[in-house]
């Protein structure tokens, strides 16, 4: 991109935040939570937009109807250099015979999204039709933990890492790279114990794939797991120290010196840049977290989850916003935790789950207190795959599309952790992993409550 482009289009934004046409949406989840099934509804629903019935399709989205919004689409994306979000391979994914979920995300990509509304302000510049963009980022779960690291040294890192080895134990051991690392001389060479150190980070990399199958949340590095670009890179050529500190200071080239340089690198030249391609003009937050399965895992994972969201979260600047502060030290004025797939409860479970969603996230909701900003919580099913009725016995049940498929009453959900609770939650749920709705190429993306999450981010810009 050459100066000009730059300049043209940082002066692009500025009139954008200027005159409130712009905003920023941070979709912050962890893999598998539901968060590029998000993204995909809510680019379907901009689409549904200005349409025949798009009102009805949307009852809590009150904004809508007020301001007359008659046009909404994909508008051309603000970086280039970026690819655009996958959408429609996704959709098409959705209504395919049989349909599929969207694939996971590999890597960063963008959409910029336009509506069009009637504006009757009074003010300068207000009256006629306006625009409001909306940006949003998909990237792969997996990297989103890596943001914890930003302020983290290599001892920092180590010492997290060693601090939680014994309470993640029951469902990832991880007594493999633990015995390989202890084999290693953090004072001698690396190019001595170049192998040694390559099977320890090979071990390191399994106990972490290990984690994430049992559910744990705190996966970090998390291109061990997903390296994209980055696959055999130097800089993913380390492990946290965990074993005893080396007696003196280690001298350049040794494996020590190199571990903690190769740590240094990708804390800087992977994850700060992430941060600042992804998150660092955010004006809004959605987390979405996957309560039932975190429950599903028991009391190690729970607790992983908690933690982890109140580490991540630090890493971003809450507070209230000005078209001023938005253009020179921006921040989140607006986040709202969301519990998805919540259609895989019937729906007078979904108080219940609101309230396990609100435990789950105590300590990250104190954190965006602290910043002068009260966040939301919603339980959400971005896409809806099953449907809530009654049967003739008056009890609830679920009913899939799928002919053959019984409906089925999954159980009751705890509005509260204790590990009496989360036992008998355990034993008693069934969770079912869902298949996609059956849809018919002009359907709808069947939701719950996404006209609600609608209002709440898009309501008071227009």
């Amino acid at each position: 991109m050459s100066v000009l482009s730059t300049i043209s289009d940082v002066a692009r934004r500025g009139r954008n935040i200027v005159l409130d046409r712009e905003i920023r949406v941070g979709v912050t989840g962890l893999s598998r939570g539901g968060k590029t099934a998000l993204i995909t509804a809510l680019t379907a629903a901009f689409q549904r937009f200005g349409s025949e019935g798009a009102a009805e399709a949307f009852p809590l989205f009150r904004e809508y109807g007020q301001h007359r919004i008659c046009y909404g689409g994909i508008a051309s994306v603000r970086d280039r250099a970026v690819p655009p979000f996958p959408f429609r391979q996704a959709m098409d994914s959705l209504k395919a015979s049989p349909p599929s979920w969207p694939s996971p995300t590999s890597d960063v990509s963008e959409i910029r999204l336009e509506l069009r509304y009637h504006d009757d302000g009074w003010w300068p510049g207000g009256g006629g039709l306006r625009s409001l963009y909306v940006d949003i980022w998909d990237y792969p779960g997996e990297w989103l933990l890596d943001l914890m690291l930003l302020d983290m040294s290599y001892e920092d890192f180590s010492s997290r890492i060693a601090g939680r080895l014994d309470r993640v134990r029951p469902v990832a051991d991880g007594s493999a790279w633990e015995q390989l690392g202890a084999g290693l001389d953090p004072l001698a060479s690396l190019e001595s114990q170049e192998r040694q150190m390559a099977a320890a980070v090979a071990a390191y990399t399994a106990w972490l794939k290990s984690c994430k199958e049992a559910g744990l949340a705190m996966v970090v590095p998390g291109r061990f797991i997903l390296p994209g670009i980055h696959a055999g890179a130097r800089l993913l050529q380390f492990v946290p120290w965990i074993w005893a500190p080396p007696a003196s200071r280690p001298p350049s080239g040794s494996l020590y010196d190199e571990m903690r340089r190769n740590y240094d690198a990708y804390r800087e030249k992977v994850v700060r840049r992430f941060y600042r391609e992804c998150f660092s003009h955010i004006d809004r937050q959605i987390v979405v977290i996957d309560c039932l399965n975190a429950l599903m895992g028991g009391a190690e994972t729970y607790t992983d989850l908690n933690e982890t969201f109140e580490a991540l979260l630090e890493n971003f600047a809450y507070g209230g916003s000005s078209w001023w502060s938005r253009l020179f030290s921006p921040k989140i004025d607006r986040l709202i935790f969301a519990a998805s797939k919540c259609d895989r409860v019937t729906n007078d479970e979904h108080p219940h789950m609101l309230s396990l969603l609100k435990s789950m996230v105590s300590g990250a909701a104190a954190r965006v207190r602290s910043g002068g900003i009260e966040p939301r919580y919603m339980t959400l099913s971005a896409i809806s795959a099953a449907r809530c009725r009654q049967l003739p016995d008056g009890q609830l049940a679920l009913f899939t599309d799928y002919p053959g498929e019984r409906p089925f009453y999954p159980g009751t959900v705890p509005d509260s952790w204790s590990r009496g609770d989360m036992e008998f939650f355990r034993r008693g749920f069934k969770l079912r992993e869902l298949r996609p709705p059956l849809l018919d190429l002009d359907d709808d993306l069947p939701h719950q409550r996404l006209d609600q999450l609608l209002s709440y981010l898009l309501g008071d810009k227009l």
